[in-house]
Formats: C-alpha cells, sequence, structure tokens
C-alpha cells in the first residue's frame, strides 16, 4: 500500500537549515475527522487487564486535554507571521485536529474517574505546569517546548503505527483511540516545528527546550502514575510477590522486554540532529495502513471540516 510522501516535501528554510532553500509544495493530508468513542464496556486495567501498565495511560491521557490546548495556543500565536499558503492551512488542520484530542482525551478521563480513580490532582498539576511556563517563559521559547513535546508524541505514535502488538495488548475501543489519536499525531507530527521555523526559532534554543522538556516531561508522567497507582485499592491490597509483580510490571515491558520505552530511545535522539525534520522519519506507509484499519482513507484524503481551513 502506498501513499503520499510527505518526507519527500523539504521543510521550510529556517535558521535550522541555511543549506536549504524554500520549495513549493502540496499540503501534507491533516484531515479533521469527527469520531467518538464507547468506552462503556472496557475494564477498569484495559492494559493486559493489569493496573501499572493502565494507570502510566491514564496519566498521559491526563496530561492532554490541557496540554493540547498549549500546544494549540503556542502555535496559533504566530498564526499572522505565517506568510506560507500551505503552512497556514497545515496550522488551521492540526489546531483542529488538536482541539478533537483534547474533548476526546477529557471524555477518557471522565470515564477514568467513572471507574474510581480520582485523576483530578493530575489535571490540575497539569494546568499549574501549564500556567507557569506562560509566565515565566517568552512566546517562542513556549513553542519550541510545544515542539520537543510533539516530537514525544510523534515518536510514540510512530511505534504504535510499526509495532501493531502493543495495541494487541489495549482492550478493542481503547486500542481504537489510541492508535486513532498516533494516525493524526503523525499527520500533523511536523507543524509545530515548521512553524518554528518559519518564525526564526534556532537550532540552540530548539535543543534546549527538548533538555528540559525531556525531564520534566517524564517525571511529571511518573509522579501522575505513581499517585493513581497509591489511591488505587487494588495496588494497595497486593502483598508479597504480587505487589512486587504489580508495581514493576510497566517497568519491565516499557524498559526490559518488550521495551517499548527502550526502543524510542534512537528517535528521541534524532531530535537533537542538527537539521532534523520530523518527516526525515517517513512512517507514511505505516500510516496508510493504521487509517485503513479504521476505515479511514488510506491517502488521508477524507472529507474535512471546511471551517478549519476558513479559519486560517
Amino acid at each position: 500500500m502506498s501513499t503520499a510522501a510527505p518526507a519527500a516535501s523539504p521543510p521550510l528554510a529556517s535558521p535550522s537549515h541555511p543549506s536549504r532553500a524554500p520549495a513549493p509544495r502540496a499540503p501534507r493530508p491533516i484531515p479533521v475527522r469527527r469520531v467518538a468513542f464507547d468506552f462503556s464496556n472496557e475494564r477498569p486495567y484495559w492494559v493486559l487487564g493489569e493496573p501499572s501498565l493502565t494507570h502510566l495511560l491514564h496519566a498521559l491521557s491526563a496530561a492532554f486535554p490541557d496540554g493540547e490546548r498549549m500546544f494549540m495556543d503556542s502555535v496559533a500565536h504566530y498564526r499572522k507571521q505565517i506568510t506560507d499558503p500551505v503552512l497556514k492551512k497545515e496550522v488551521a488542520r492540526f489546531l483542529a485536529q488538536e482541539a478533537t484530542h483534547a474533548k476526546a482525551h477529557e471524555e477518557l478521563n471522565a470515564w477514568v474517574r467513572a471507574q474510581g480513580f480520582d485523576n483530578e490532582p493530575l489535571l490540575a498539576s497539569v494546568r499549574e505546569r501549564i500556567e507557569l511556563g506562560r509566565k515565566h517563559f517568552p512566546p517562542i521559547m513556549r513553542l519550541a517546548a510545544t515542539c520537543a513535546l510533539e516530537h514525544f508524541t510523534a515518536i510514540m505514535a510512530e511505534q504504535l503505527l510499526t509495532e501493531p502488538e502493543m495495541l494487541a495488548q489495549f482492550d478493542p475501543k481503547m486500542a481504537e483511540l489510541w492508535l486513532w489519536h498516533a494516525i493524526e499525531e503523525t499527520e500533523h507530527k511536523a507543524v509545530a516545528f515548521d512553524v518554528y521555523e518559519h518564525v526564526g526559532g534556532t537550532y540552540p534554543r530548539r535543543v534546549l527546550a527538548m533538555a528540559i522538556i525531556t525531564f520534566r516531561f517524564i517525571t511529571h508522567v511518573a509522579w501522575m502514575k505513581q499517585r493513581l497507582m497509591r489511591d488505587d485499592p487494588k495496588v494497595r491490597e497486593a502483598t508479597g510477590l504480587e505487589a512486587l509483580r504489580v508495581r514493576l510490571q510497566s517497568t519491565w515491558t516499557l524498559w526490559g522486554n518488550p521495551g517499548w520505552f527502550r526502543k524510542l530511545v534512537p528517535a528521541y535522539l534524532d531530535y537533537y540532529r542538527p537539521g532534523f525534520h520530523p518527516w526525515d522519519r517517513d512512517t507514511s506507509e505505516a500510516l496508510a495502513r493504521a487509517r485503513a484499519k479504521l476505515g479511514f482513507d488510506p491517502e488521508g484524503r477524507e472529507s474535512v471540516d471546511d471551517g478549519a481551513d476558513a479559519a486560517s
């Protein structure tokens, strides 16, 4: 199965790409889909039926609604400075996709609370950190932080697209949600990056932001997961070897075997390379397969919300 090859489209010229001249290109497919997910029949522990991995995904989901809105704000701040019509169109679609992601994860987070897992302190901590960023960092640094976090979501999405055995560990409707999110994170993975370069973002600032975000993101998600584990009655009631297994299951899965996070390290480090662009990692074929699996057009040419383009 083939699809449009976004990697063949060079990034916009910028301080990070001094040798690359700007070249006209068609907009990358970034459809604005309207989706709905029903979690009513899913198990509370929907990753392998166990709490540790499930709560890791619950922690990530807690970060998404306000996190996605932060991404939207950091990119939208520069809309009037964007002169490239292709990038303007992609920004409009990026904003529309991210708004849909925020809504979907708000619904998932409400379902998590309905299972008896209190994620309100997690949501409050995300809002607090975002507000501190707005207060203490200039818009260009917040955009650089968005680029860094979009790289995290892009490489995790790439793994979901290219390693279907991961999604096989999820309950069915949850697998659909996370695969849809992975598809759309891949479709728009270069938009914030291209805006950053278009408005004069530099390589040193980009990698500094990634270094800061790496520490803050990983430690915050770990804290959120441990908060959920601490308050989970099943985890508290486990004793002896069972308690050890429950607490270490995700660590072994992520860093040992099969090593989901361990295998992300080379893709993560690629971000520090001068001249890096998100579409250097061409995931077109895996993206086409994933779209088809969920009944989307493999080329990403669904009818989209015309209002997204009008807003550009």
